[in-house]
């Protein structure tokens, strides 16, 4: 009965999940300038249909949100420690965030989701905003990965540095 009610659940969860993520990526995977003014480029790396449903579950809620201009890139990677912009024509306009979500995400390697931007201080409005962007990136990949941005780890300050010397970031 416990695992019926389990499935049960699962199978609900996963059908909210898979709605929302249709209508995250139903709006197309470049839709620049329909919302707020920060842009937000969302690199996905993941190949699993559970990864897959996270991730339009998120675009879906920050388009809802307003409270970035979301993009889209689909890459696919060897590592999840490679540089995933490296085939990828430069974009016209810099980003503000570049979200990377780790290959390494579908098999438990990496329980990390890299918040791409420049250094901001704590008392900023930019921090603000970036900690709730935070928050909404925890509860969707909540039990998977967590968003860690480039004052808590290494990866997300590297592929800053990275990407601000190349202009994807500005």
């Amino acid at each position: 009965m416990k695992q019926g009610i389990k499935a049960a659940s699962l199978l609900w969860v996963l059908a909210w999940l898979f709605t929302v993520a249709l209508v995250g990526y139903g709006q197309g995977e470049s839709d620049q300038g329909t919302q707020g003014g920060e842009r937000l480029l969302l690199v996905d790396e993941t190949k699993t249909f559970s990864s897959t449903m996270r991730v339009g579950a998120l675009a879906g809620i920050l388009r809802k949100t307003g409270m970035v201009n979301v993009s889209i890139e689909l890459v696919d990677v060897e590592s999840s420690y490679e540089d995933p912009l490296n085939d990828i024509a430069l974009a016209e306009e810099p980003y503000d965030i570049i979200l990377i979500i780790p290959k390494g995400i579908d098999d438990g390697t990496v329980g990390q989701i890299w918040l791409v931007t420049r250094f901001f201080e704590e008392t900023s409005p930019e921090y603000a905003g970036l900690m709730a962007l935070s928050g909404i990136i925890d509860q969707v990949f909540q039990g998977v990965a967590e968003a860690i941005d480039v004052s808590e780890d290494l990866f997300p300050g590297f592929f800053a540095a990275l990407y601000l010397k190349q202009g994807w970031l500005r």
